[in-house]
């Protein structure tokens, strides 16, 4: 994790002369979004300071809680990512045009630094594919365990319901009633809600 961490910094380090200060590009109920398609021009972000939510822009479900130093949408492909970024309480974000990106880092020998990076983000995006179990109690489990990982004032900031229900499909009451047997068969510690700040969780 260091190891990735260090690449983000390196690449983030590089970048910072020409980076400009990413502006929300959506403002809704008080929640500022960040595309990373502006215009024609694809855009890769370095989130400086904070944290974001990664969200798929169909269905606003969370893929993933961005913290920073973190370096996004790098990854090749046809089309600009159906994501997006909303800062969850305070975060610093900047970009650079994703063509300029890339063209930087094949000229500046970064391409190690990058593939490191979207070595990682592959991995998290087949990870979280993979979360969609045969029934809700595997599927509850298997995200409990992914936010279990999410830094201790992010844990304080969601509760357990809300991180499950808005990274699934799953109903409501479904996910209260997995949550419920976890706990009453102690498999789960819950502080008012909220993912314990030391891994409690046991997997079934």
């Amino acid at each position: 994790m260091h190891r990735v961490i260090k690449n983000h910094e390196s690449v983030i380090d590089y970048f910072a002369g020409h980076a400009q200060v990413a502006n929300p590009d959506e403002i809704s109920r008080g929640k500022r979004r960040y595309h990373f398609c502006q215009g024609d021009a694809r855009r890769v972000f370095f989130i400086l300071e904070g944290d974001f939510l990664l969200k798929l822009q169909t269905e606003n479900k969370i893929l993933n809680i961005l913290s920073a130093p973190f370096v996004m949408g790098v990854n090749p492909s046809l089309d600009a990512p159906p994501l997006y970024l909303e800062r969850v309480d305070y975060g610093k974000v900047s970009y650079v045009e994703y063509d300029f990106f890339w063209k930087r880092v094949l000229e500046k020998d970064l391409l190690d630094d990058v593939m490191s990076i979207m070595s990682g983000q592959y991995t998290d995006l087949m990870n979280y594919i993979l979360l969609s179990k045969s029934n809700s109690h595997d599927q509850v489990i298997a995200l409990l365990d992914r936010w279990q990982k999410i830094p201790s004032h992010l844990k304080r900031r969601f509760s357990a319901l809300y991180l499950i229900e808005h990274s699934s499909y799953l109903s409501k009451s479904s996910i209260s009633r997995v949550l419920k047997e976890l706990k009453d068969s102690g498999k789960l510690t819950l502080e008012r809600g909220r993912l314990s700040h030391e891994d409690e969780f046991t997997r079934a």
